[in-house]
């Protein structure tokens, strides 16, 4: 069984564009000009797996021959499955960095470098698992949301001396807080009841019960907002605000909420919410230029908003009922047994408009081979009453991610099988506001589809086809029980997801 590409990501430096890949635990860079894998990088094992080093440092970069392990490391028990998956994966706005999220909750910065190759140059471990993250028009903050609702800024390139734990003036280190013995409030004197006194009796007989004390994160990071929910993703908008330009946060949780909160440094002050969705929200996507956000989630429909007003401007209802159609006229037999909507995508890609470019929004469901496209044009020239048009496009296999360069984007499919792509590149033509997908094969760019082929053609096998299910395929997890107690809605995820 082959991993499919979980993200993908194109750069472009000095006008080479390059793909950058996650197949599991490893990161690689092709160029899409040549064809040729210039690097890759694999994550290490986790903590409990004994994989690391004696030394914890970057993950093995393949292409640096030169550097080898200390000690020699075991073989026997080495595997994917073992090893951390990379989970987020996106660059900085002038392409010259990586940050990839392991599932270890650490968060790695790449250096990218002209001929493509990746340097690993920080890692930092955030205190829950990363859901969300971006990084800032600046080039030099990364924006990071949890699971857990809280949303941090750290520097792009941490300074060595920014950590929380600093050094006295005469050289000494500070002296750690050590954890007090837990002693119960309760005493013979308070308890009268027999049950409570035997509690009272086990609770006296655990000697070593210590309290466990939180340890600040030892790097430099700002916490700039909060949800009381299960977050889901964020956003990064700007727009003008009397004369001058203004950043936006905008987050969205699992208690149907998309909030709109300033950006740093007052991200304290919440302007507004979107609310109208019934179930949860896992997608949201602004529009630059437009002041309109697309979201998506566990509902039936899409939402359009015109989010610095907090209002619905277009509510698509038919979203998963078209949905269906669409498989049924590719030829899908069982659409109607597909899974409830759970959006696990919303893009942004070129399209190609009468031979003038075009921005195009792209949404993707989990489990379902369908993609939904929509011309911005439509979204933002629509008028009040009249729903936009959208489009949809049956494929084999379910999308996973989406990314482009120049008008031509490319897809990752949730395919495990070696006789099927699991990256292919197309184009979109839109005509009369519909969109209509075409080969790259079809307009005959030779080198693009000898990267396809190169990146296809790399192995990488799996054997535990439920750890590939948790990766790939948790949206519908957020999807919230029929008659849950009020009180496991706002249920902590699972420890291993901290």
């Amino acid at each position: 069984m082959d991993h499919p590409f979980q993200c993908i990501e194109v750069v472009h430096r000095i006008d080479t564009p390059y793909l950058l890949s996650a197949c599991g635990p490893k990161l690689s860079s092709t160029s899409l000009s040549t064809g040729e894998v210039v690097s890759t990088w694999t994550a290490p094992g986790s903590e409990d797996t004994g994989l690391r080093t004696e030394i914890p440092g970057p993950g093995k970069l393949e292409d640096d021959a030169e550097e080898r392990p200390a000690k020699k490391q075991k073989t026997a028990t080495s595997s994917a499955t073992s090893l951390s998956k990379i989970i987020k994966l996106t660059a900085s706005p002038d392409n010259r960095h990586a940050v990839a999220v392991t599932d270890d909750k650490c968060v790695r910065v790449f250096e990218i470098h002209d001929d493509g190759k990746l340097d690993e140059l920080s890692q930092r471990v955030m205190p829950k698992r990363p859901c969300a993250v971006q990084v800032l028009p600046d080039n030099s903050t990364i924006l990071c949301g949890d699971k857990f609702g809280d949303v941090y800024s750290l520097p792009l390139l941490p300074k060595p001396e920014s950590s929380t734990h600093q050094p006295k003036s005469d050289g000494s280190q500070p002296p750690e807080e050590k954890s007090k013995p837990f002693k119960p409030q309760a005493t013979t004197q308070t308890v009268h009841s027999k049950r409570n006194l035997k509690s009272l009796e086990a609770q006296m007989k655990q000697k070593n019960l210590t309290t466990k004390t939180k340890q600040p994160l030892a790097f430099e990071h700002k916490l700039l907002l909060g949800h009381v929910s299960v977050l889901t993703d964020l956003t990064y908008a700007t727009r003008e605000v009397d004369g001058k330009q203004r950043g936006y946060i905008i987050t969205a949780d699992r208690d149907e909420h998309i909030r709109v909160s300033r950006g740093p440094p007052q991200s304290h002050i919440i302007e507004g919410y979107c609310l109208g969705h019934t179930q949860f929200v896992s997608k949201v996507c602004a529009i630059p230029g437009a002041d309109l956000l697309v979201s998506g989630g566990g509902d039936e429909w899409l939402g359009v908003w015109d989010w610095p007003n907090f209002s619905l401007r277009w509510k698509f209802e038919s979203f998963g009922e078209d949905t269906r159609k669409a498989l049924v006229q590719g030829g899908v037999t069982q659409a109607e047994a597909l899974p409830a909507t759970a959006v696990s995508g919303i893009w942004l890609v070129p399209g190609d408009l009468d031979g003038r470019p075009e921005g195009v929004v792209v949404v993707a469901c989990e489990r379902v081979p369908v993609l939904a496209y929509c011309p911005i044009a439509e979204l933002r020239n629509a008028l009040p009453g009249r729903t936009p048009k959208w489009s949809f496009e049956p494929f084999d296999h379910p999308v996973l991610d989406v990314t482009a360069t120049g008008t031509t984007i490319l897809l990752s499919f949730d395919t495990r099988s070696k006789s099927h792509e699991r990256l292919r590149a197309c184009k979109l033509h839109i005509t009369r506001g519909e969109c209509d997908v075409l080969s790259v094969g079809s307009v005959g760019e030779d080198t693009m589809q000898a990267a396809i082929k190169t990146a296809n053609s790399t192995s990488s096998d799996v054997t535990d086809e439920k750890d590939l299910d948790s990766l790939l395929c948790g949206i519908a997890n957020l999807r919230k029980r029929v008659n849950q107690d009020e009180a496991a809605d706002h249920d902590e995820p699972a420890e291993n997801e901290e």
